[in-house]
């Protein structure tokens, strides 16, 4: 039995005449096409036609004839007409909210390319300490090279899908067995005890391993991966060495926050590699020589959207000779100080 629409609905007969020319099972698998989206969906949210063609800078009468001829494809009837309105059917409805997240999702993806494509625009997603500690510091060099340049950094540990996500670059605290395809190492992680000189004048003797027990041990709990491994116990897992508990502990969200407190005289913090800007300008030193490479590290991904743009590319371009030149400083640092970290134990 072929199925007809409501003659209440927004459909003329002709219309009509012309929906129940099709059978059930065309209609079922036949495409819309997507002309009448607009103007449904206007009509839909106002409930009337007169605001919908207003919005839309069209007439009544064309948005009438989208709605018209949509219906006449959907084959269901989507508006009733009552006496001054219109209401939609519960069929309208649910189509309603499929058309509004289809048209948004369009709407933002048309947005975001026609903003890639004119608006020099770089989204760099990291983790918060490395942000704080080494990115930031470094930023105003690459805005000099690209003063018009729009940069968005997002600080997060979670792993994000760059493609979905609306992301160029990510920098990434990962273990090198956990590398996705394609990733970069930028630097690797060292660890090893760090204070403020004026500490040592005023604290208790600090000369080796044990002596951390009559000290305050400062590290960070947020349960990132990044904070995760920067815990003293695991420290001394990574050393092969047994647990040592400090006199008291010094706990904060964030390892740029135990590196503030170290920094102010508040105990012995564990030290980044990516934070040796401290520690190699003297405002933190290591007062212990043991030190140890935990096989983890930073890496750089590169989305491929972000690949094929030049403001990206210029980023990344730039983001590889600070590296390059900090790690070159940091193996003089390294390698005057006698540090040669022993790897992790297996």
């Amino acid at each position: 039995m072929q199925k007809t629409l409501p003659s209440s609905s927004l459909i003329n007969a002709s219309a009509v005449g012309s929906a129940v020319a099709l059978s059930s099972a065309a209609l079922q698998h036949r495409p819309l096409t997507l002309a009448g989206l607009r103007g449904f969906e206007s009509a839909a949210r106002h409930l009337s036609l007169t605001r919908a063609a207003t919005e839309l800078h069209l007439t009544q009468s064309a948005v009438s004839r989208q709605v018209q001829g949509l219906e006449d494809e959907f084959g269901i009837a989507l508006f009733v007409r009552k006496a001054r309105e219109i209401v939609l059917t519960a069929e309208g409805k649910q189509f309603l909210l499929m058309v509004q997240k289809t048209l948004k999702e369009l709407d933002s993806g048309v947005e975001r390319m026609r903003r890639d494509a004119f608006s020099p625009r770089i989204s760099v997603n990291t983790f918060a300490s490395f942000a704080s500690l080494w990115l930031i510091p470094r930023l105003s060099g690459f805005r000099a090279l690209r003063p018009t340049a729009d940069i968005e950094i997002g600080a997060t540990d979670r792993m994000i899908d760059l493609g979905l996500e609306n992301v160029d670059v990510a920098i990434r605290y990962l273990r090198r067995e956990a590398i996705p395809p394609g990733a970069e190492l930028l630097m690797e992680e060292v660890l090893f005890p760090v204070v403020s000189p004026s500490y040592t004048k005023t604290s208790p003797p600090l000369k080796k391993l044990e002596d951390l027990s009559r000290h305050t041990l400062i590290e960070s709990s947020a349960g990132g991966p990044a904070e995760i491994r920067a815990t003293w116990p695991q420290f001394f897992h990574e050393i092969g060495a047994a647990d040592i508990k400090g006199r008291s502990h010094l706990k904060f969200d964030f390892i740029a926050q135990a590196f503030m407190a170290a920094q102010r005289g508040q105990g012995v913090a564990l030290s980044r590699t990516y934070g040796a800007d401290m520690f190699m300008t003297g405002e933190l030193v290591r007062p212990i020589d043991v030190s140890v490479s935990t096989g983890a590290g930073c890496f750089l991904v590169v989305s491929e959207r972000g690949q094929s743009r030049a403001e990206v590319r210029a980023f990344v371009a730039w983001l590889r000779e600070e590296v390059v030149r900090f790690n070159e400083q940091l193996a003089v640092w390294f390698k005057a100080r006698g540090v040669s970290p022993k790897r992790r134990q297996s």
